[in-house]
């Protein structure tokens, strides 16, 4: 019996720790985001991106994977825009779109952590709006 243990032991020690990889941010859609940012929400719908789907809807396009990458929110991500039947929700560019998944966001213990979970990306706006999808933005 002790030189199971003993074993054990030196098992324990010989095996690498599988360090916990950090949790990654997935998406969550707008209705979390209105929780606690009502004004924003309600602002966002006088924008043109909260209809922009239907552009391509009109356009037969709403299952065309370069039409939905960018009128969607996080297509093709964890938690994204996956079909308009699957994930009706993530429509539209909304909140995420901008500010990145905000799973973590909303897990935040603390105000700081809470502040660094979402950060607007530098270029955002080119992953869309570039000559080579539309020619004239």
């Amino acid at each position: 019996m002790a030189s199971g243990l003993i074993g054990l032991y030196f098992f324990a020690l010989s095996t690498p720790h599988v360090s916990a990889e950090k949790e990654k941010a997935t998406y969550v859609g707008m209705e979390k985001c209105k929780e606690c940012h009502p004004e924003h929400v309600e602002s966002y719908y006088s924008w043109k991106y909260s209809k922009n789907f239907r552009v391509i809807q009109m356009r037969k396009k709403d299952h065309d994977p370069n039409c939905v990458r960018c009128h969607t929110t996080g297509y093709g991500k964890p938690g994204g825009f996956t079909t308009v039947e699957e994930t009706p929700w993530m429509v539209n560019k909304q909140c995420e779109s901008c500010h990145g998944p905000a799973s973590l966001h909303l897990k935040a213990p603390t105000k700081l952590e809470h502040q660094e979970t979402l950060s607007i990306p530098k270029n955002v706006c080119t992953v869309c709006h570039s000559g080579h999808k539309h020619p004239g933005y």
